[in-house]
């Protein structure tokens, strides 16, 4: 580079970038939507690196080694991600916190993260003194002691606590006279938590304005608890066994203040306990009811006419439903920008017709499972719903690829589609191609899809980011060349059981550089050249499933431990040639669920050695307790 393109670029020149203040440049690197492209950014100009450095927002962090460096990298982070970082545990965690300056800090992310226990989250309390967010969900051995260290930090306002299944009502008083200021919290999951702890909650933290308490054995004395909370807008109580209409008609006697409800799977509650609902708080936008209501009465309808002005949600799954009560739906709430009907019987053409002539709001549609839809449903949709952006289909096997082309033609904006097990052609591909915002397509158990259909998709659709193709047997080598061409931000891809796919088929995936999660379970042709190819190329690969893939052997999986640095957790199949490695006495025993012969190995680390290392990980798992490893004879 000459010396005046390193001025140019950011050299140490009076002129070009970097004649400009690190506050404009960060500005700059604002606007510039794309990772890659920000670190183009950084890589060509050291004056971008410099304001990247300064005006960082949020950094999400794959692995535990750098983590201490791109802390200190990083001064004015406010978001901090976590959940991804494989082996974090409390020891390491503390020493990164402890060389950096995190007084900015206000968001933390540690979902999965169980090796974070007590001591790590008070180094984390203590290191950051403006933490307003912790998410913990999913830390299954996350208890009482985790839930005090988190209750220092007085300016909590969000706590995700869902699946810390040993969090009892002690660890949630601990939380609530903790953290008075909290506005946010879930504690799904926690079955541990009775109506002892909801009550104290309720009188500690009077700022709460969403709160799931869904899967918990907790009565209806909680929602009387609950319904004393004046600023509460969002409800959650999926699947509480225990509450009923009883316990809606006191949630009803609290302030105006609720928007959303969620009472799905919840038995023993009717559209009567609903209607009570309704009645004293006639100002909810959501109400989701799925697979609990067995009948919708009446009542029910009548009182959803005086939501007509703020209902936007209506989730009904699983229901007994009309044409003309969905007629009725449509009249009364004809604001509604989103409609759940999956897996309701009596869902035909004419109802929604009814349905969509009067919500022409509409934007999300689900009616997975209603096989006896036909193509005039959606010409109906098409008619009436132009701002549709996500369509569910799945199991609707009468649709066809005419009503598909109305749909594709009137609703520009459409991002997501779920075709699952319609047997949808290419003809059918044609059509979607044409809506050129689409970010999610599910194509499973489509068999009669082939590559000419990919080649319609990868023509047209370049912002598409989700593909499922599972068991799209018809699917080849030239497909995946014309997908991997043609839509280059894929980041989530199913191709289990396309089994005609190769090692060439695998070659044209690694071009997909923004490429996360990648399913080939089944996929008896690949070897490990393939997965070679998908791990140099692939950079940004996190997940990755092989079971059954029984001609990759030891070259892959060195590769993947070489190139694939982002991979923290991935699924393969021992061959029965690899048992030899380890005597069966060192293996461990088959869990339930696996005796059928499809054995199961879960790596939350990377494999340093191939199979052979594989196998030692084996040894050390009962100590370690970072690794699974089932294998059937």
């Amino acid at each position: 580079m000459s010396e005046e393109e390193a001025q140019r670029y950011g050299g140490s020149g009076g002129g070009g970038i970097g004649a400009l203040s690190v506050d404009l440049l960060g500005q700059v690197l604002d606007r510039v939507p794309e990772p890659r492209d920000r670190k183009a950014c950084r890589l060509v100009s050291r004056a971008f690196a410099r304001a990247e450095a300064a005006h960082r927002r949020a950094l999400r962090v794959l692995r535990r080694e750098p983590l201490p460096r791109l802390l200190r990298a990083f001064p004015a982070l406010e978001r901090l991600d976590l959940s991804a970082c494989a082996s974090l545990d409390d020891a390491s965690l503390a020493a990164a916190l402890a060389v950096a300056d995190l007084s900015t800090v206000r968001e933390v992310c540690l979902a999965r993260a169980s090796g974070v226990g007590w001591r790590g989250l008070e180094a984390l309390v203590a290191a950051c003194p403006r933490l307003e967010a912790v998410d913990l969900s999913h830390c299954v051995g996350a208890g009482d002691r985790e839930a005090a260290a988190l209750a220092a930090a007085a300016g909590l306002k969000e706590l995700n606590l869902e699946k810390c299944l040993a969090v009892s009502d002690m660890g949630l008083a601990k939380v609530a006279v903790g953290c008075p200021k909290l506005e946010k919290l879930s504690f799904k999951w926690c079955r541990e938590i009775s109506d002892i702890g909801v009550d104290l909650l309720a009188k500690k933290c009077r700022e709460l304005r969403s709160l799931d308490i869904s899967y918990l054995k907790v009565s209806n004395e909680s929602l009387r608890s609950i319904s004393t909370l004046e600023k509460l807008e969002e409800l959650a109580m999926v699947g509480c066994p225990c509450i009923d209409d009883k316990g809606l008609e006191l949630l009803s006697r609290g302030s105006n203040s609720l928007q959303s409800v969620d009472v799905s799977r919840c038995d023993h509650v009717t559209s009567e306990g609903l209607a009570s609902l309704i009645d004293g708080h006639n100002s909810l936008q959501k109400i989701s009811a799925a697979d609990s209501l067995h009948e919708i009465g009446h009542c029910f309808l009548s009182k959803l006419a005086t939501l007509k002005a703020t209902l936007t949600v209506l989730r009904l799954d699983g229901f007994e439903v009309s044409s003309s009560l969905l007629s009725a739906i449509g009249e009364n709430c004809n604001n509604l920008v989103e409609v759940g009907l999956s897996k309701c019987n009596g869902v035909t053409d004419e109802g929604i017709s009814a349905l969509v002539v009067r919500c022409s709001y509409l934007r999300t549609i689900n009616l997975a499972c209603c096989n006896l839809l036909t193509d005039n449903a959606l010409d109906s949709i098409a008619d009436n719903c132009k701002m549709l952006e996500c369509l569910r289909l799945e199991s609707c096997s009468s649709v066809s690829e005419k009503g598909l082309e109305r749909i594709a033609t009137c609703c520009p904006n459409l991002k997501e589609i779920d075709l699952t097990d319609c047997g949808v052609n290419d003809a059918a591909l044609q059509h979607l191609a044409k809506c050129s915002e689409l970010l999610i397509l599910k194509l499973g158990l489509c068999s009669s899809v082939s590559d000419e259909g990919l080649r319609f998709i990868g023509s047209n659709c370049g912002k598409l980011a989700e593909l499922d193709l599972y068991r799209c047997s018809s699917i080849t080598d030239d497909g995946l060349a014309a997908l991997a061409n043609g839509c280059k931000k894929i980041k989530l891809l199913n191709l289990c059981y396309c089994n005609k796919i190769t090692d060439s088929g695998l070659s044209h995936l690694g071009s997909l550089e923004e490429l996360t999660n990648l399913e080939l379970r089944c996929l008896v042709r690949i070897t490990g050249i393939g997965i070679s190819s998908v791990a140099i190329g692939c950079k940004s690969l996190i997940e990755l499933d092989l079971k059954r893939c029984y001609s990759v052997d030891d070259s892959g999986l060195w590769a993947l431990a070489r190139y694939a640095l982002n991979l923290t957790a991935y699924n393969i199949v021992l061959p029965s040639y690899w048992f030899g490695l380890v005597p069966p006495a060192q293996l461990p025993e088959v869990p339930p669920g696996h005796e059928d012969g499809a054995p199961l190995v879960g790596l939350h680390r990377r494999v340093r050695d191939g199979a052979e290392s594989c196998m030692r990980e084996v040894e050390e798992a009962e100590d370690a307790q970072q690794l699974e490893v089932y294998t059937v004879p």
